[in-house]
């Protein structure tokens, strides 16, 4: 069902399946007992098999074949689509000489069929408009393998050409066994570089959870060895016996007619035969219970975190009323627990830097409720003490009305904004909610349908009825203790069991029921006038100036009902920091000023002060601007806009956040070092900026030290006196959006028209000397980064050479994609990119990098060469400058329909109108570019003299 899918990402409320509760009769007056899911029998919706009725929008057939289609059609963006093959079929349904071949099974749907020589697919695309991961990708699950696309037009040519390889992935794949062979390097390639301490760990707790059950020995992955040998055979029993038309669900989402997809569809997919032999049914093993057990696993490199898992058998079943129900009141029960368990973990004291609870089933193998906890360094007993008896004070005590009024209030609220939002709604995220409704069993529903049940339903849930389900989330088999870190300390399997048993044993008293504070800032004090009004027609927008210096721009859209976009940039940013100052940018980025509070409210606070709403706050510091950002609706628009001048007049910094934030560091630092991604993100990025100050990651006692008042000084500067301007986008009248500006941001003193910029603030250069850089890790011994960086320019000086040198950036990705990855097999994901600065004159780069094994390096450096010298020699193709080009056109096109766009793009434009012209000129800028131009740009930027040579391989280990 939508509603719970969207309720996860909402309120992190997990997809909940236990039935254990007592009954709300009032709201399932006939039930209809769950069925079984049958897998023998071929897919099936659930609606089939429910007393809820589907939403009447989607149309739901089935091929006389047995496969299955989901059409819908929708209009956001406008002329676009996305479509969806999903197999029900993955890695736990390999049988043992087939671990990660349904992950090796996806990539070779890239890599020839029947019609579509190898290497041609994505070149197809690419053709049509759709780049390799963006708009192309695929993944492989526990249980389904799923192939994705989405178009950025809806021509009948890109709809045929969409539904005709995805017709050849369900049934037409060569598994050449030349292609094959030519492919593992890739998956290996892959392996290597998603491996991590996070990984061993989870593998030895799903060992401990669920041992003897598949999913305790399948990871997608799979096993290295069978990579290296399977023979085409072990392909072919698995793509016979998943890549069948039962195993299917066609998913088409986007701007058509759906009479006319649907005719599409079934010419396309009604010649798939459907093979003899029967659907193959997975034995995934019982659960087994273990009851209390303690395990524990140390890795270098591993963050902390205890965990109590408690386990039943699964039961797979079909959604019908009174299953959705029992979810629903579950899903209410663990968000309550989550709020206390948050507000705790903001208490300076509490030993845990966080804890949350989750009730959710894990593939085909068993329903659990879990308890994480991240304790604050050193302090693993303590923590777990805490957080454990929380749990138990919620067990034995219940909720108090005041808690589910808040949640009931933050869940009208959520369906009130999706019923508003119903009909514009994203085509790609109802895909892939459609997928997942046929994942999970459940039925798919309409916003309208979602706010039906919860009214019908909201009368019913009491507090005794909510309390009464409280004791069966917790009465699965164990619970397993589980502690993993780089080290256990004096908290091992026994310590963790011993403290267990004690807290277990001891009396809790009932929670301190909390009352909420009014919302104390509604007025700001008098507001400057509007001296200057501009509307800019083409654009759609009207621009503001204040008396006081604030200036805004107001875009009212349709793309999207009931959203709205704000942006309040202060001019400045990291322009404005002298970097011989060495000014803490990195903490103060990654410090939350939310949960630094306000003057009159706490963090949580203001959380209670503002249920029901809707509001967000967002900080970041940029190159040329530190904003604040916010999102929410119209009925929340005022509210929105409080919250944002509310913190940027009296943002409190407390204390206390800031050392909860510190908590979290030593881990933070451990888990990077770990991988070479983790390391580039630590020192490349300080590398290419010739180690300036203001791009600097600082060392992890660097980070300790920094104070919360220099973190409070560095942002507060930026916030109460740099020019403020303000960018609102989205489902807002202007004469609102003014309004609500009159009585916030236009009430603050007098700025500066522009931002104090240091002597050296524009200075930023990319580095002359010290060209050869080598970092190292602290992962395994077979991960490395290579990275390649040459100088280029910035964007304002000339923007039709920047344009060009991001279409240059194109081009060498195909390349990197066609000679590192497909000839070679040295990197399962190499790429390429421009970056380009409109702040600082003269600064960008051009970058490609890929992860390699160590020994690999040179190799991979020596065929960078050989494409940057052959771009530099020969002409590229029109064909390549067509497959770099149109999709980055077709994007653009889609951008424009899109408030992220635009709420994005016209920050700084009322005092720098040339980005409005850099809105007007991109696509045309980007068609312009030539073949001519992409040779003459290789030739001038592609010095590999000049170029950057960034290595990150692990560290040696020490002589024993």
């Amino acid at each position: 069902m939508l509603m719970k899918k969207s309720l996860l990402t909402a309120f992190a409320i997990a997809a909940l399946t236990t039935t254990a509760l007592t009954p709300i009769s009032s709201y399932a007056e006939a039930p209809v007992a769950a069925q079984s899911v049958d897998i023998s029998r071929g897919l099936d919706f659930a609606q089939n098999h429910s007393d809820i009725k589907a939403d009447p929008a989607v149309r739901f057939g089935k091929l006389p074949n047995g496969m299955t289609y989901i059409i819908l059609k929708n209009a956001t963006p406008p002329g676009t689509a996305s479509i969806r093959l999903r197999f029900n079929g993955g890695s736990l349904m390999e049988d043992d000489s087939q671990q990660g071949l349904a992950h090796f099974l996806e990539h070779m749907a890239f890599n020839g069929s029947k019609n579509v020589a190898e290497g041609d697919m994505v070149k197809i695309l690419e053709r049509h408009g759709l780049s390799f991961g963006a708009d192309t990708n695929a993944h492989t699950g526990f249980s389904e393998t799923v192939y994705e696309l989405d178009l950025p037009k809806v021509a009948d040519d890109d709809l045929d050409t969409g539904l005709f390889l995805m017709r050849e992935t369900a049934g037409n794949l060569s598994l050449d066994d030349g292609a094959i062979d030519r492919e593992r390097g890739v998956i290996l390639g892959e392996e290597r570089a998603s491996d991590s301490p996070g990984r061993h760990a989870y593998m030895k707790w799903s060992t401990a959870a669920f041992g003897g059950q598949k999913y305790a020995v399948r990871l997608p992955i799979g096993l290295t060895d069978i990579i290296k040998t399977a023979k085409r055979d072990r392909f072919v029993d698995y793509y016979n016996s998943f890549y069948r038309p039962e195993q299917a669900t066609l998913v088409v989402v986007g701007d058509f007619d759906p009479d006319a997809m649907e005719a599409r569809i079934k010419a396309k997919f009604s010649d798939w035969q459907k093979p003899a032999a029967p659907i193959r049914v997975t034995d995934f093993g019982a659960y087994k219970p273990k009851g209390v057990t303690s395990e524990a696993y140390a890795e270098k490199g591993l963050r902390t975190e205890l965990t109590m898992t408690w386990s039943q058998p699964i039961t797979e079943t079909y959604q019908n009323e009174a299953k959705e129900t029992a979810d629903f009141l579950d899903g209410l029960r663990t968000q309550i627990l989550n709020e206390r368990l948050e507000r705790l973990a903001k208490l300076p004291d509490t030993p845990f830097a966080a804890a949350s609870i989750a009730h959710d089933d894990v593939d085909h193998t068993a329903t659990v409720t879990q308890l994480s906890i991240t304790p604050k360094p050193g302090r693993e007993k303590d923590a777990f003490v805490a957080a454990y008896t929380t749990v138990r004070q919620f067990i034995e005590y219940g909720a108090d009305q005041a808690e589910l009024d808040r949640t009931l209030s933050d869940t009208e609220t959520y369906f009130k904004q999706a019923l508003q939002g119903a009909n514009t709604r994203n085509s790609r995220q109802l895909a892939e909610s459609l997928v997942d409704s046929m994942a999970d069993g459940e039925v798919f529903t309409s916003p309208q349908q979602d706010w039906d049940y919860f009214q019908k339903l909201k009368p019913s849930i009491t507090l005794n009825a909510l309390n009464a389900g409280i004791m069966p989330l917790f009465a699965g088999d164990g619970p397993l203790l589980w502690h993993e870190g780089a080290t256990l300390g004096d908290f091992d399997q026994k310590a963790f069991l011993d403290t267990y048993n004690t807290v277990q044993l001891a009396k809790v008293a009932a929670a301190e029921a909390r009352v909420n504070k009014p919302w104390p800032y509604t007025d700001f004090g008098t507001p400057a006038k509007v001296i200057k009004r501009e509307e800019v027609k083409d654009l759609g927008l009207t621009q503001l100036t204040y008396a006081n210096g604030v200036r805004a721009t107001i875009k009212n859209t349709n793309f999207k009902d009931d959203e709205i976009g704000i942006t309040v940039r202060f001019a400045g940013g990291l322009s404005a920091l002298s970097p011989a100052a060495k000014p803490p940018v990195f903490a103060a980025s990654v410090s939350d000023l939310q949960e630094g509070g306000l003057g009159k409210l706490t963090a949580s606070e203001i959380k209670d002060s503002l249920t029901g709403k809707i509001y967000s706050v967002g900080l970041s510091i940029g190159e040329d601007a530190t904003t604040l950002s916010g999102g929410t609706n119209p009925t929340d628009f005022a509210t929105q806009m409080q919250v944002l001048m509310a913190f940027t007049t009296d943002a409190a910094y407390s204390p206390d956040a800031f050392a909860r934030l510190k908590s979290f560091i030593p881990d933070y630092y451990n888990q990077l070092n770990s991988t070479p991604g983790g390391v580039f993100q630590m020192s490349g990025a300080a590398a290419l900026r010739d180690n300036d100050p203001r791009f600097t990651m600082p060392s992890q006692a660097d980070f300790l030290g920094t104070t919360n008042d220099h973190v409070k000084a560095l942002i507060d500067r930026q916030l109460k006196t740099e020019p403020v301007e303000i960018t609102i986008v989205g489902d807002i009248s202007e004469a609102e959006a003014e309004a609500q500006i009159s009585k916030t941001f236009a009430t603050l003193g007098k700025r500066a028209d522009q931002p104090a910029i240091p002597a050296d603030g524009l200075s930023l250069h990319f580095p002359t000397q010290n060209l050869n850089r080598v970092f190292e890790h602290q992962g395994r011994a077979d991960q490395d980064l290579s990275y390649i960086a040459w100088p280029g320019t910035d964007f304002m000086s000339d923007t039709q050479r920047a344009r060009g040198l991001t279409v240059l950036a194109e081009v060498l990705s195909l390349r990197l994609t066609d000679i590192v990855r497909e000839q070679k097999g040295l990197s399962y994901s190499p790429y390429a990119s421009n970056y380009y600065s409109q702040t600082f004159p003269g600064y960008g780069y051009l970058s490609a990098v890929a992860q390699v094994k160590p020994e690999d390096d040179q190799a991979y450096y020596d065929a960078v060469a050989g494409i940057v010298a052959d771009l530099k020699a020969h002409p590229i193709s029109d064909d390549e400058l067509l497959r770099a080009q149109k999709p980055l056109l077709d994007r653009m096109d889609t951008d424009l329909k899109t408030n992220t766009f635009w709420a994005g793009a016209l920050p700084g434009s009322t005092t720098d109108p040339r980005k409005l012209d850099y809105i007007r000129t991109r696509r045309d800028q980007y068609k312009a570019v030539t073949v001519a131009d992409i040779q003459k740009l290789a030739n001038e930027y592609l010095d590999m003299n000049k170029a950057m040579r960034i290595q990150i391989k692990p560290a040696v280990a020490p002589a024993k």
